[in-house]
Parts: C-alpha cells; structure tokens; sequence
C-alpha cells in the first residue's frame, strides 16, 4: 500500500509548512489527484484518516478534488480530455501528444486559522 508513503510525505509536508505560521490550525485541506496518477483516493483517505491523529491535520476537514486525464497534440495543437489511457489525438489521430494534467497528486491549498 504506497498510500502509507504518500500519507508520511504529506504529514511531513504540511507539519513544514506550518512551522511559518505559528498559533494557527488548519480547518481545512484540498488534495488534486489525477485519475491516472496511481493514487486510490479511498485508500489514501483511510490512510490519512488513521495517521492524521496527532498531526496539524488531525482536526482538518480534507478534501479530494480528481482531475481527468488531459492530453494536447503536438501536430494540431488542440486538448481533449480522456477517459482512459489512451494518448492517441481524438481529432486528427496523432500519436504525437504530451500528457497536460491527470498523472499528478498535489496539495492544492490550506485553509488555516487562528488557534
């Protein structure tokens, strides 16, 4: 289960991210996940939900926002979005095409308050 690293990774992450804001809580955190990221989102939310105890995160409503797979052709220049993993153009049906978003994980924003 890579979720337990991913959730070490976070924890870490928003307890450096906290130290610059002393007397303040988080009331709430947004994670963007891509549907092709490898990430399960139930499993990380079980995950976070467990190992938040005890952490700036441990009273902090969290919230998973799932971004689509996007690619953009190198040969007609237009975006599509895709459903599965598949990079072939759906207008002109190039192969010559990057990857715009869906393969990420990030933390998007942190609402914090005064303690």
């Amino acid at each position: 289960m890579h979720e337990y690293f991913i959730v070490q990774n976070i924890l870490r992450t928003i307890e450096d991210l906290i130290k610059d804001y002393p007397g303040k809580r988080i009331t709430k955190a947004v994670f963007l996940i891509g549907k092709f990221s490898g990430v399960e989102p139930d499993l990380l939310k079980t995950a976070l939900d467990f190992f938040k105890k005890g952490s700036p995160l441990e009273d902090a409503e969290i919230v998973f926002e799932l971004e689509d797979l996007k690619i953009r052709c190198l040969d007609c220049g237009k975006e599509a979005v895709k459903e599965k993993w598949n990079m072939i153009c759906p207008f002109c049906g190039s192969l010559n095409t990057e990857v715009i978003s869906g393969e990420e994980m990030f933390l998007k924003t942190l609402e914090i308050e005064e303690n």
